[in-house]
């Protein structure tokens, strides 16, 4: 009796062990080492969404709104954070030290204005214009999966790069200076 009890379970202990080396390499595969700043984004070599938010900071004719139209003819950098995102305050020294070399369109991502205000009084404010994004629906337009996120957009509103994650030196030496270079900017 035990040996037919063995010859049973031997293979299911073998099947068994298969199984669990299969989910663990299934695993790996799926979730191993993927790089967030490199998920995949549908913009990329289209024209960016329509952009027409609230500003945070209405300008000297008394407009309300920003627009991504009134950056066409020149590259632009459009960055989504939030004052409660603390990546978003660590690439706050590397916005400023880009914000010399390329105008950049912050969005105040399921922020408050109040808040946003905050965040820039302590950071910095590298935008040209912040528009306010208060319930996300310009970030599901752009693809966001999260703060910070930054695109890249050419004199013609077409995003050439998209990176998801802090910048940091190593980030704009790598990837926006050389993309900003292609652009001849």
């Amino acid at each position: 009796m035990s040996k037919v009890r063995l010859s049973f379970l031997l293979p299911l202990l073998a099947f068994g062990i298969l199984a669990l080396v299969g989910a663990v390499a299934l695993y790996a595969t799926l979730s191993g080492s993927r790089d967030p700043a490199q998920l995949p984004s549908v913009l990329v070599n289209k024209s960016a969404p329509r952009t027409n938010l609230a500003s945070l900071m209405p300008n000297d004719a008394g407009d309300n709104m920003v627009q991504l139209a009134a950056f066409r003819g020149q590259p632009l950098l459009v960055n989504f954070f939030a004052s409660w995102c603390a990546p978003c305050r660590a690439e706050a020294p590397a916005l400023e030290m880009l914000s010399k070399r390329v105008a950049i369109l912050g969005i105040a991502y399921k922020d408050r204005g109040e808040d946003t205000n905050s965040f820039l009084a302590q950071y910095g404010n590298p935008f040209r214009a912040i528009g306010m994004d208060t319930d996300g629906r310009m970030g599901i337009e752009w693809g966001v999966y999260g703060v910070p996120e930054t695109y890249l957009l050419d004199a013609n509103g077409v995003v050439k790069l998209r990176h998801a994650g802090p910048l940091t030196r190593g980030v704009i030496d790598a990837t926006i200076i050389p993309a900003l270079e292609a652009l001849g900017s």
